[in-house]
């Protein structure tokens, strides 16, 4: 246990008492699980946050990171939290090479505010996690969070080119460059990715751009049932139509969304979302194609409809009114069974759930609210087993916390969880870094 008063004051020297928030001032707004920081500090520099670090290592305390705190539920209720490193001040972009597509931003940065930036010089990065309107860039990395659009463009771990983080001990490190063909040594980079801040704090990324595209439309196909709804995603993976994003969603996500997009369809249909992006003629082509597929009615979407409608649909956890979010990944193939499956065992316990699927990249995730613990254990016990035995896993995003304590909120463990915890041991020996979020 640090010492709070030594602890304060040390830290006090190196960001001003400004930049400190104390217990007695709330903090609502930064729990974790029912569990509250000691104190909230705002560092404004690589060097200030190296500086703590070292602080934290010699006090023994520990150290959660956040910026917007959009992905904060994700992971396990933290064993302890004795400081909150806030990177709201670290928000700059500090490199935009147009000629070369590559841009270096600081952690703190939105990536709203990124893509604003990007699109006055006719450029974009094409990630679209999960509320991509209010997330930071150190928190899309270090929760590997990706969208739709993964399925044209690739992962984060794909976009990333190079990065700078700092470790435990206050040392900091650079992995990859500022150039796209960059194969020089170890690729620590995708070390990082997903690591939730427990063996350091990413405070730079380079990412390679892709230029904006001339034309953008998105065909919305209503479809009798996901089945069939999955039957014309593998018509359109082996055609020539190239997507950049295909999405199913049930019933019930579409009414929910069609309140907050002026959408709408029948009772009772899925819906096919399919995201098109190019030149002129070549998406009007694409357009073309999908039409001989025998789909009757179709809408399409231009802007600025298209924008809100990917907009609502990336936001939908909060639009939705839902406090329970998981995403299972499995093989393409299956997805189509695990959406249906997911859809049978929620109404046989009596409740209704909302299905997103990026379904040419085999991720399904579910939205509900339930008040039954017993009923919403025993689903996701079960709903994780199938999962597991079609190859792919079962990880529970956010839930409330009497759930956490009773559930395995990451699923499956794959065999390499002993080199994972060699490495976070290598990197952190004192288990300071995020203690207990990634590994109990």
């Amino acid at each position: 246990m640090p010492n709070y008063d030594v602890l304060t004051s040390k830290i006090e020297r190196i960001v001003g008492s400004e930049n400190i928030k104390h217990p007695e001032e709330g903090f609502s707004d930064f729990g974790i699980d029912g569990k509250a920081p000691r104190l909230v500090v705002y560092p404004a520099s690589p060097d200030e946050i190296s500086a703590i670090l070292r602080v934290a290592s010699e006090e023994g305390a520990s150290i959660c990171t956040r910026s917007q705190g959009t992905k904060i539920d994700i992971g396990n209720i933290p064993k302890s939290m004795d400081i909150m490193l806030c990177m709201t001040r670290l928000g700059c972009i500090l490199e935009h090479d147009s000629g070369n597509l590559t841009v270096t931003v600081e952690a703190g940065v939105r990536l709203s505010e990124l893509q604003k930036a990007l699109g006055d010089k006719r450029q974009f990065l094409p990630l679209d996690p999960m509320f991509s309107s209010g997330c930071s860039i150190g928190g899309v990395l270090a929760s590997n969070s990706n969208g739709p659009r993964r399925l044209r463009y690739g992962s984060v771990r794909d976009l990333l080119i190079g990065l700078k983080a700092v470790l435990p001990t206050g040392e900091r490190i650079r992995a990859g460059g500022k150039v796209v063909k960059n194969v020089a040594g170890y690729d620590m980079c995708k070390l990082f990715v997903g690591s939730f801040g427990t063996i350091g704090i990413i405070i730079e990324a380079t990412f390679k751009l892709y230029p904006l595209p001339e034309v953008q439309k998105t065909i919305l196909l209503p479809l009798e049932s996901p089945s069939k709804a999955f039957e014309l995603v593998s018509s359109l993976l082996d055609s020539l139509v190239l997507p950049s994003s295909i999405e199913v969603l049930n019933y019930s996500t579409f009414n929910t969304l069609s309140s907050k997009a002026d959408l709408s369809f029948r009772e009772g249909a899925c819906c096919l979302a399919v995201r098109l992006e190019g030149f002129e003629e070549s998406v009007q082509r694409e357009i073309s194609e999908i039409r001989k597929m025998g789909i009757g009615y179709t809408r399409i979407l231009e802007e600025p409809e298209q924008e809100e409608f990917w907009t609502v649909l990336s936001d939908f956890y909060h639009k939705s009114g839902s406090n329970f979010r998981f995403k299972a990944s499995v093989p393409i193939s299956i997805a189509s069974s695990v959406f249906s499956k997911v859809e049978e065992h929620s109404k046989n316990l009596g409740f209704s759930i909302k299905l997103i699927s990026h379904a040419g990249n085999g991720i399904v995730y579910g939205f509900f609210s339930a008040e039954e613990l017993d009923k919403l254990i025993r689903f996701i016990n079960e709903l994780g087993s199938y999962t597991e035995k079609t190859g792919g896993y079962l990880v529970v995003e956010s839930a409330p916390t009497e759930i956490k304590e009773k559930i395995n909120i990451w699923g499956y463990l794959p065999g390499g969880i002993k080199i994972m915890h060699s490495i976070k041991e290598i990197f952190d020996p004192k288990g300071i870094m995020s203690p207990g979020r990634l590994f109990m």
